[in-house]
C-alpha cells in the first residue's frame, strides 16, 4: 500500500467519523442553532457589568473564576512541576496567593505522587482568569474594549486547542477525551492578552497507538499540564488539523469513571 493510497483511507474513515458525530450532536442537541460567538460576546458585554459575569458567559461551557489582583510570580517557579497551580482554583484563594510561593529542593517529576495529588483536586471543565485590577476596570467601563478583550482570550484557547489535540491525536490519544479533560489557568496583563498560563488535563484512556509508552499503566488517569510562557514564539513543527467534534453521549462513561475515581 502506497502513501497515497493511505492518505485517500485516512481521509475516508475522517469523514466519516465526523458525519458520525456531527449527527449525534445534532440529535443530542434537537438540531438548535448555536449563537455565533459575536452574539454571546454583545450579550455578556451588553447585559452584565462586571468582569466575572463577561468571561463567564463568554466561556459557558466552563465553571469560570475571575480573579483580580497583582499576580507577580516568577517565571522560573510558575515553570516549575511543583508550583502549586491548583491553589488558584480553590474558590477562596486569590490571585496574589503564590506571589510568595518559592521552590524547596530540587524540582520533582511531574508523575511525583505530590505533585499529581494536588493536580487531581482540579477538577475538569475549570477555568481561571487572573488579571489586573486597571484591566478589570477598563473592561467594565468600556464595552467594546471589553469584547475584544473576550475574543482575544476566545483565538488564544482556540489557537492552543488545535494544536494541543492535534498532537494529542498523533501520540494515539482520543483527541475529543483529551479536549475534555482540561482545565485553564490564564494570566492576562493590562491590555487583556495571554501572558503566562498552564492546562491541566487527565488522561482519560491508553493512547490506541501501542508504540507509545504509557507512564503508568496503573493510573491511566495520570494528570499532566502544560506550561508555557504565551510570548515565546515557536518556529518549528507547527501543528495545524480541523477542530474535533465531541460525541458527548460516547465520553460520558470515561467522565463518571474519572469522577468516580477523584472521589
Amino acid at each position: 500500500m502506497n502513501i497515497n493510497s493511505l492518505q485517500e483511507e485516512s481521509i475516508i474513515t475522517s469523514h466519516i467519523i465526523n458525519s458520525t458525530i456531527s449527527k449525534n450532536v445534532s440529535q443530542m442537541t434537537g438540531n438548535k442553532g448555536i449563537s455565533p460567538f459575536s452574539e454571546i460576546l454583545s450579550e455578556a458585554c451588553g447585559k452584565t457589568g462586571d468582569v466575572s459575569s463577561m468571561f463567564q458567559t463568554a466561556f459557558s461551557s466552563y465553571n469560570v473564576q475571575t480573579k483580580v489582583g497583582n499576580c507577580n510570580v516568577p517565571w522560573e517557579s510558575w515553570d516549575r512541576n511543583d508550583f502549586p497551580i491548583w491553589e488558584y482554583f480553590k474558590k477562596d484563594s486569590s490571585a496574589e496567593c503564590l506571589n510568595k510561593w518559592r521552590p524547596s529542593g530540587p524540582e520533582p517529576l511531574q508523575t511525583d505522587r505530590n505533585v499529581q495529588k494536588g493536580l487531581s483536586q482540579i477538577n475538569y471543565g475549570e477555568m481561571v482568569i487572573l488579571m489586573p485590577e486597571s484591566l478589570q476596570k477598563k473592561m467594565e467601563s468600556d464595552p467594546n474594549f471589553a469584547e475584544e478583550v473576550l475574543k482575544k482570550v476566545q483565538k488564544w484557547k482556540e489557537d492552543y486547542d488545535r494544536e494541543d489535540n492535534a498532537i494529542a491525536a498523533s501520540l494515539g490519544y482520543d483527541p475529543g477525551l483529551n479536549q475534555l479533560s482540561k482545565s485553564y489557568c490564564i494570566q492576562l496583563d493590562e491590555n487583556g492578552n495571554v501572558g503566562d498560563y498552564t492546562v491541566v488535563g487527565g488522561g482519560f484512556d491508553d493512547p490506541h497507538d501501542t508504540s507509545v509508552t504509557v507512564i503508568s499503566k496503573d493510573d491511566p488517569f495520570l494528570f499532566r499540564k502544560t506550561v508555557r510562557k504565551e510570548n515565546q514564539l515557536v518556529t518549528e513543527n507547527t501543528v495545524v488539523t480541523e477542530k474535533n467534534d465531541i460525541d458527548f453521549e460516547s465520553v460520558a462513561p470515561y467522565l463518571m469513571d474519572l469522577k468516580v475515581k477523584k472521589e
